[in-house]
């Protein structure tokens, strides 16, 4: 149930604070997100560093609400609300506001029973692996200019 009630919510959150009028802009990240969140989801199969938890749901339909709701819907708000000046200090401050919502959303669902970590994977190696995967996202959006994809052309 817990998961259910997550996935609800931030696509909730994604109906009330995402930009929808920018969506070609935003969503090929937001899929990419979903995609790498996929892939290492599935190879959490065989190397466990983490799991999920929930009596109600099987573990498959677990990793499809984080594919399809988390991983897409945090993505397209991270891109979306970039600083207008990018430059180093406002990304650092950006990413470290970001990075430190997630480890917290993270450290909710150890605590509540609902993640386990495996080995040697903690708080600390996921809070390393946010910073990379938000400076990847960022990246990839700029190298993709996908900004450009929101502009209308009238040809």
């Amino acid at each position: 149930m817990f998961f259910i009630g997550r996935f609800t919510l931030v696509w909730i959150i994604w109906l009330i604070f995402a930009d929808k009028k920018r969506w070609r802009e935003l969503f090929p990240t937001a899929i990419f997100a979903g995609l790498l969140g996929s892939i290492t989801d599935n190879i959490m199969d065989f190397y466990k560093l983490w799991d999920y938890n929930d009596n109600i749901i099987a573990k498959e339909l677990l990793v499809i609400f984080d594919d399809l709701g988390i991983y897409i819907v945090s993505t397209y708000l991270f891109i979306q609300w970039l600083p207008k000046e990018k430059n180093f200090k406002n990304l650092f401050k950006y990413i470290l506001s970001w990075t430190t919502i997630t480890l917290s959303i993270e450290a909710i669902h150890i605590y509540t029973g609902h993640m386990y970590h495996y080995n040697f994977w903690n708080l600390g190696w996921s809070y390393l692996a946010d910073w990379l995967l938000f400076f990847l996202f960022y990246f990839f959006y700029k190298q993709f200019q996908f900004d450009k994809l929101n502009t209308v052309t009238n040809s």
